[in-house]
């Protein structure tokens, strides 16, 4: 895909583009970037849709000015870049961090989107998902093992360290990581009215091994979304989004709700 940039709020935002017809943005997770994520998937959709992939506040080569990380205004990035590029309507997907800022887009701007897909999602810090954030080495708030996080990454902290470079700061993923520990232990909790309120159709996809949500959490999110699907892959972890079958299932999804 091709790559290019556009100033969204206080943003420069670094993103791909291919493919043509309505709107998909997908949203990575975090500590990675777009160029990481989509390589075997855009293929899938750009005979569909018109594909946009950006890197997430940051991220690869989105800046970050204030230095900090939240949901909240991370949703907010994505829907400037939506704007930016005249995107009206579009499909999200998030897996992951890109779950959890579409999740919160869904609530911050209703009828913003036609859709989305949160893959890997979870709605609330449960113990599971604080265990396997420390089991990452993110111990706590701006709390980093790097060690545990080298030996729970293997070559997925190679690729952090090479694609995370801040304007050209070859150390700058040493500051990205305890912003990333610092978003992670700071998940909202959303209440079953607040996703209750929720009118868009989404499909909620997860790895029954998912470590940090699993079946349970899929359910909560499936039970308080009013036109949600939901999809439970077997056998399958965080990594679940790798997977063919899962792309088959996406696939189907925002085709259906393309509206084209």
């Amino acid at each position: 895909m091709a790559t290019k940039s556009v100033k969204a709020g206080d943003l420069t935002v670094s993103y791909a583009e291919t493919g043509h017809g309505s709107p998909v943005i997908l949203l990575h997770g975090g500590l990675a970037t777009q160029a990481m994520s989509w390589g075997s998937v855009t293929p899938l959709l750009a005979g569909h849709f018109r594909v946009l992939a950006p890197d997430s506040r940051g991220h690869g080569e989105t800046n970050n000015p204030t230095g900090v990380l939240s949901y909240d205004q991370m949703a907010d990035d994505v829907v400037a870049f939506a704007r930016a590029v005249g995107a009206e309507r579009p499909l999200i997907f998030g897996f992951s961090d890109g779950g959890q800022i579409a999740l919160e887009i869904t609530l911050r701007y209703p009828g913003f989107a036609r859709a989305y897909v949160l893959g890997g999602t979870v709605s609330e810090p449960s113990p599971a998902y604080i265990d396997g954030l420390k089991g990452w080495g993110f111990t706590g708030p701006g709390q980093v093992d790097l060690d545990q996080v080298q030996q729970a990454f293997g070559g997925f902290f190679d690729a952090i360290r090479v694609s995370h470079r801040g304007n050209g700061e070859p150390e700058y993923w040493r500051a990205l990581l305890p912003q990333v520990a610092t978003l992670w232990h700071g998940l909202p909790s959303y209440s079953l009215d607040q996703l209750g309120n929720v009118s868009e159709p989404t499909l909620i996809i997860m790895g029954d091994r998912d470590e940090l949500g699993g079946v349970d959490q899929a359910a909560r999110l499936y039970r308080g979304l009013p036109k949600s699907e939901l999809a439970i892959l077997p056998n399958a972890d965080h990594a679940a989004v790798m997977s063919d079958h899962f792309w088959a299932i996406v696939v189907d999804f925002l085709q259906r709700h393309s509206g084209s």
